[in-house]
């Protein structure tokens, strides 16, 4: 239950919803590894299932004495549907979804244009039942938008690499969050923030191609309002009536299995958070030193499907007993 005050409904209803096991060293399904789900040692969600067999004492007529009691420590992995898209600003750190950068070249470092890129917030990743017949990789793509507005005649920078990598963030608190945690106000009231970043990829994207536009007899005020949200608009340093180059790249995003996953979830006291961290790398004419690069921050979801059977219930006590009753007189 959760009965602390929170800033909004979506708050209270994630900190009511089952959260996953984490930080428990468990067997992993395939029963030989131990699970490494990138946790912080100084928080643990683990799970039990006590039973115990009890007989009336003769010392009082309700009290209970105890026969025999045991527990099975059992991993939970609850099934958590995709949530709506957080609403990003241009102003805020904890994520990059638009970013400019100046191309200077030469020893000078002269001015060349402007490269900018965009990206919205990918697909989930979604994760597969234990025992499911799934294949072997869970995966996404992510759409990398890129614009260049060059200063006279320019042409855009050829591009080099696309390096990505996944940041794990494992927030625990002894106060409970009364909003989403955030990197941002972490270390106050015993507030923490655990990030660790699993290597993803390394791609060669040099063999993008440009295009180029000419948006003759276009303004300025107009080119702002046709331009798609998912496509970076005219930047500052372009000219108006000035041409322009595009270039769209997408990113497959796959997660390694030597890896422990959880689902995004968000608890009184604990929360996990995903973010997706691109780094591009380009060339500029008449640069021997290492090549420049631009980066994004990408908010990312990782759910976990249901089962598309449910598993059958175990009986009632009573039913065995019935069914052990059947036996005996079988037998006699």
């Amino acid at each position: 239950m959760c009965d602390h005050t929170n800033c909004n409904i979506h708050v209270g209803r994630a900190h009511t919803l089952l959260p996953p096991s984490l930080g428990d060293p468990m067997l992993a399904s395939d029963g030989c590894s131990l699970l490494d789900d990138m946790s912080s040692e100084l928080c643990r969600i683990s799970y039990r299932i006590r039973a115990s067999l009890t007989k009336r004492s003769l010392s009082g007529k309700n009290a209970r004495e105890t026969l025999r009691a045991v527990a099975k420590k059992v991993r939970i992995i609850p099934a958590v549907e995709e949530e709506p898209p957080l609403v990003v600003t241009h102003d805020e750190d904890d994520y990059c979804m638009q970013n400019v950068k100046d191309i200077k070249t030469g020893i000078t470092r002269t001015k060349r244009g402007s490269l900018m890129v965009t990206a919205s917030q990918p697909s989930p990743l979604q994760l597969y039942p234990p025992g499911f017949q799934s294949p072997s990789n869970v995966c996404t793509t992510a759409t990398v938008n890129l614009r260049f507005d060059p200063i006279g005649n320019e042409l855009p920078p050829k591009l080099g690499s696309l390096c990505s990598k996944l940041s794990v963030s494992t927030f625990y608190t002894i106060t409970p969050w009364n909003d989403f945690p955030s990197p941002s106000y972490v270390d106050s009231l015993g507030r923490h923030c655990y990030t660790t970043t699993v290597p993803l990829s390394s791609l060669c994207v040099s063999s993008t191609k440009w295009t180029k536009h000419s948006p003759v007899g276009m303004s300025r005020q107009s080119a702002l309002v046709d331009m798609t949200p998912t496509k970076p608009s005219p930047s500052t340093s372009s000219k108006e009536d000035g041409t322009y180059y595009t270039a769209v790249m997408t990113v497959p995003v796959t997660i390694p299995p030597t890896k422990a996953f959880v689902p995004t979830f968000h608890s009184c006291l604990i929360s996990r958070t995903y973010a997706l961290d691109m780094s591009i790398s380009y060339h500029t004419p008449n640069v021997n030193l290492l090549a420049p690069s631009i980066s994004l921050r990408l908010p990312i979801q990782i759910t976990s499907l249901p089962r598309s059977q449910p598993l059958t219930h175990p009986p009632f006590y009573s039913e065995l007993r019935e069914t052990e009753v059947v036996m005996k007189q079988g037998e006699y």
